[in-house]
Order: C-alpha cells, then structure tokens, then sequence
C-alpha cells in the first residue's frame, strides 16, 4: 500500500530530470555507477579494502581475536611482522595500515 501524497511527489521531482539526463543515468547504472573513492584519511571499511591497499607490498591482513597479522602473498614466507592490536578493521585509515604494513615488512627483515 503507497502513499498516494508520496507518489505523486516523487513524479513531480523526476519530472525536472531531462532525457538525457535519464539516458545518462541509465548507461551509468550498466556500467556499474559511480565508483567508490576510498580516501587513505578515513576508516578502513573492510579487510578487502586493506588488503586492496597493501597488496603492492606482498601481503594481506588476516583477522584474529582483537588483533590482526599481515601474511605474505608468497605462501612460504607466512606471517610478516608482530600483530596488530587494533578489536576493528576500522579501528584505523588505509593510511596508517599502509604505514604498519611498511613497518612489518621492515620489522620482519
């Protein structure tokens, strides 16, 4: 059950948008809308995101019980570096993992 009052406003804002602009929007939406920016300033809002940011290093984050560890892409190496002490991935920016990551690798040599 709409609300009649909500319809009709609804199609009197989509009224403004031109043709277009309507293909535009469409085409957009196929191609898979508009990105995602992910600045290094804010939280990390996933373990996929960290591990997108420091995958040009050789490593990703593994998840533990309030802490997280890096481990090396190469499957022989194994854990790089001390743990991180953080309960959350968003404990933290992509910027400041970046920086414990370089500081693993460096920590681990």
């Amino acid at each position: 059950m709409k609300n009649e009052a909500a319809v009709a406003l609804g199609k009197l804002s989509h009224s403004r948008q031109s043709e277009a602009q309507s293909q535009a929007s469409r085409e957009n939406g196929k191609a898979g809308g508009r990105p995602r920016t992910a600045s290094p300033h804010y939280p990390a809002r996933s373990v996929q995101q960290v591990d997108r940011a420091i995958k040009h290093l050789g490593l990703e984050v593994i998840r533990g019980r309030g802490y997280f560890y890096f481990v090396s892409l190469d499957l022989s190496v194994g854990q790089v570096g001390d743990s991180v002490m953080v309960p959350y991935v968003n404990s933290m920016t992509i910027a400041r993992w970046i920086q414990a990551a370089e500081f693993a690798i460096k920590e681990d040599q």
